[in-house]
C-alpha cells in the first residue's frame, strides 16, 4: 500500500496472523481497520486467506464499501459487513468477521451469548442478533442493504450473532477487535460446557458492566497482544512481510 499508514497496516497484518493462530478466523474470516488518514475510508484485505494475508494485500474501502485501491485482486463480497458499522459507530475503529468453532451452536440455534467468565463481560450489553438475509441470497451479508441492516441490529454493542453463519464483533482498535473475537470465543465455549452440565451463573448487570473494564485499559490489551504475538509459529511474521522487533 504506497501511503503512508505502513504501521497500521502491519498491525492489520499481524492481526489476521494472530487470529488465525488462535482458531478463531478461518479461511473465510476477515478484520479491517479505520484509516488514520481518513475517518470515510478504511483498510482490508483483499479476498485472501486471513493466515496468507501479507502488507501488499491490504486494499483501502470506502463507507460505501466500493474500493479506493485499484487491483486486479478479487475483493471480499461481505466487505459492506466492515462498511456499514463503520459508517454508523464513530466509536468503533475495526471489526471483525469470524465463524468460530463455539460461536455456531448459538448461530444455528439463537440461543443467546451471555457472560460466564471475566474476559466475557465485554458483551456485557448483550450480543446482537441478525436473521434479515436477502431473499434468494447465499447466508452471505454481501449486499448494501444487508449491511445496513446488521448494523443496525449490532446498534451499540460489541458483538452479533449472524444467523447459521457465524458472527461480527467489534472494538475502538485492531487491539480491542482481536481481543473481542478471541474472548467471545473462550465465553461462548465455556458456556457450552456449562449447558451441558446442567448449571451456569451467568455474570450480569452492573457486576458485568464493572468487570468488562479491566479488559479495556490499554495496559491489558498491550499485554494481551504481546500474548498473542509470542504465540504465532516462528516465521509467519517474516511470511507476512512484517518488521522483526
Amino acid at each position: 500500500m504506497s501511503d503512508s499508514e505502513t504501521s497500521l497496516v502491519e498491525q492489520l497484518v499481524t492481526a489476521n496472523r494472530i487470529l488465525a493462530n488462535e482458531g478463531i478466523i478461518d479461511v473465510f474470516g476477515h478484520i479491517s481497520v479505520r484509516s488514520e488518514r481518513s475517518p470515510q475510508e478504511f483498510l482490508l484485505s483483499c479476498s485472501r486467506s486471513p493466515q496468507a494475508v501479507t502488507a501488499s494485500d491490504i486494499m483501502r474501502y470506502r463507507l460505501d464499501g466500493s474500493p479506493i485501491t485499484e487491483t486486479q485482486e478479487r475483493h471480499y463480497a461481505e466487505r459492506v459487513i466492515h462498511a456499514a458499522i463503520l459508517a454508523v459507530r464513530p466509536d468503533v475503529n475495526s471489526v471483525c468477521h469470524t465463524h468460530s468453532d463455539s460461536v455456531l451452536p448459538f448461530a444455528a440455534s439463537g440461543e443467546q451469548i451471555r457472560p460466564v467468565i471475566h474476559a466475557g463481560t465485554i458483551f456485557w450489553e448483550g450480543v446482537g442478533w441478525f436473521e434479515t438475509y436477502d431473499q434468494g441470497g447465499n447466508l452471505l451479508v454481501a449486499s448494501a442493504s444487508e449491511g445496513k441492516e446488521l448494523a443496525k441490529a449490532l446498534g451499540a454493542r460489541r458483538a452479533i450473532i449472524l444467523k447459521n453463519h457465524g458472527c461480527v464483533v467489534v472494538g475502538k482498535s485492531i487491539n480491542a477487535a482481536v481481543l473481542a473475537a478471541i474472548h467471545i470465543e473462550k465465553n461462548a465455549r465455556v458456556q457450552l460446557d456449562t449447558m451441558r452440565l446442567g448449571k451456569t451463573f451467568f455474570i450480569e448487570g452492573d457486576e458485568a458492566r464493572r468487570a468488562a473494564t479491566v479488559f479495556d485499559s490499554p495496559l491489558s490489551l498491550e499485554r494481551a497482544w504481546g500474548y498473542w504475538l509470542a504465540r504465532l509459529p516462528q516465521g509467519w511474521r517474516s511470511e507476512a512481510g512484517l518488521e522483526k522487533r
